[in-house]
């Protein structure tokens, strides 16, 4: 859970800056005269204008011109692009302790940009950067403690520490994280009170994912499910194009969750996430379209959903994949295609698909029959509490199906399978003792 999380922290930093609208003060209102001049010139697009105006200052020492020409020379504007020169007015810049050349020096070093790569120089010029107090870098260096990413150890209360200061000069990405880091304890006690001001200001700052967020915790960190507020926050979320919040809005209408059911309005919303690459909500619109449910019948149009699913890595759409065509279920019946699906989903540790992959070893369909394979499948699922595959591990034990006999081992698997209520299991083990134990079922 805590890694999926980290995954959704994690941000693009490596986008060198390509504009910049602030001029910092030099030494001399005749350097700042020619600075603000042309930076005029830079906005208006007259780059040759803008070159001619900071080059000479840049080469008399000043940071900021050394910076925009940096800026200039990385984007191609008004000269031709060439990152190594970049890099070298951006370092001039930086020496001087000018805080966004020495973010896009870290940059240029993490990605090899007109430098070569280095990971502890990017982390050496990042640290400098945000010891100057930007809060791009003071938020990349979040990034870093949180991932252990380049030369940097995982330390959530670092992160937890970086992410404050660049949050505390309204960096929404950071105010997002830092609602994250309070609202799971990571890094710091669980605070939901503070998760929930900081996804608000994050939100009132245009972060969607902070938007939603704030809507699933409640106002003032109050986790009670539902409420109308709650909802009328995902809404406008979904309706300024935020794939999570459109489809969870859309289930909210589906199951008639603190709206008014209305199938049709749930499905549109379901729709309107999938054609944003939403696997979860790709999948539900798929079984919402092969059973008819908020739209007309579609079993061809579901598949395609199901696919689209599955090609987007989730498991459970895989899966479903799979016993269609195991089944011959609106696709014509192939079991090579059922096999590659339910790899797939196995893949993602689906105890159903592992269970199900097992049993085409077995019985050969799709695959070369292999005990050995189907073992292998049934005791993946059968350790995640599958019953199906408790009860097929036990039988491969019992008659020595690609493993030595062992009745202790059977007896074992087909307990565990009677104690979920599996009914093959229970009839197998009633009478059953193992050396003096029988299996205890419960009530």
């Amino acid at each position: 859970m805590v890694g999926r999380l980290l995954l959704r922290m994690a941000y693009c930093i490596g986008v060198l800056l390509v504009s910049e609208t602030t001029v910092w003060a030099q030494s001399g209102s005749e350097n700042k005269s020619l600075l603000e001049q042309g930076l005029s010139a830079f906005e208006s697009e007259n780059y040759a204008q803008a070159l001619e105006l900071w080059r000479p200052i840049a080469e008399q020492g000043s940071s900021e011109a050394q910076f925009f020409l940096g800026v200039m020379y990385a984007n191609g504007q008004g000269v031709p692009r060439d990152p190594e020169i970049a890099v070298n007015w951006y370092r001039r810049a930086a020496d001087f302790g000018h805080p966004k050349a020495q973010y896009n020096l870290a940059i240029a070093y993490r990605t090899g940009t007109g430098v070569e790569q280095s990971e502890p120089e990017s982390v050496r010029w990042f640290r400098k950067s945000a010891a100057h107090g930007y809060a791009e870098a003071q938020y990349a260096l979040g990034l870093m403690y949180t991932t252990g990413r380049g030369d940097v150890a995982v330390d959530l209360a670092e992160a937890l520490a970086w992410f404050r200061r660049a949050a505390e000069q309204n960096h929404t990405r950071a105010q997002y994280n830092l609602g994250l880091m309070y609202a799971r304890g990571l890094g710091t006690q669980a605070d939901k009170t503070r998760a929930a001001e900081w996804f608000r200001q994050a939100g009132a700052g245009g972060d969607l994912d902070a938007l939603y967020e704030f809507a699933l915790l409640g106002p003032e960190g109050d986790t009670t499910p539902g409420s109308v507020e709650k909802t009328e926050i995902i809404r406008q979320a979904a309706e300024q194009g935020y794939a999570q919040a459109q489809y969870e809005l859309g289930v909210r209408y589906l199951q008639g969750r603190e709206l008014d059911q209305d199938l049709i309005q749930g499905a549109a919303w379901v729709r309107k996430a999938s054609e944003q690459d939403l696997p979860e909500a790709q999948f539900h619109l798929g079984i919402l379209l092969e059973q008819g449910q908020g739209a007309a019948q579609d079993v061809t149009a579901a598949v395609s959903w199901y696919r689209k699913a599955a090609e987007n890595g989730f498991s459970r759409a895989a899966y479903t994949l799979g016993q269609m065509y195991a089944d011959g279920r609106h696709v014509q019946h192939d079991n090579a295609q059922a096999v590659k699906w339910y790899r797939a989903a196995a893949s993602k540790n689906l105890a159903e698909a592992e269970y199900a992959l097992g049993f085409m070893y077995a019985h050969g369909y799709g695959v070369e029959k292999s005990d050995a394979l189907a073992l292998e499948w049934f005791t993946k699922a059968a350790q995640q509490g599958f019953a199906n595959a408790q009860f097929a591990l036990a039988n491969m034990y019992i008659n020595g199906d690609g493993v030595g006999k062992s009745e202790a081992e059977a007896f074992k698997w087909f307990c565990k399978a009677a104690q979920q209520r599996h009914q093959e299991a229970l009839a197998t083990v009633r009478g059953w003792r193992m050396g003096g134990e029988e299996c205890q079922l419960g009530q």
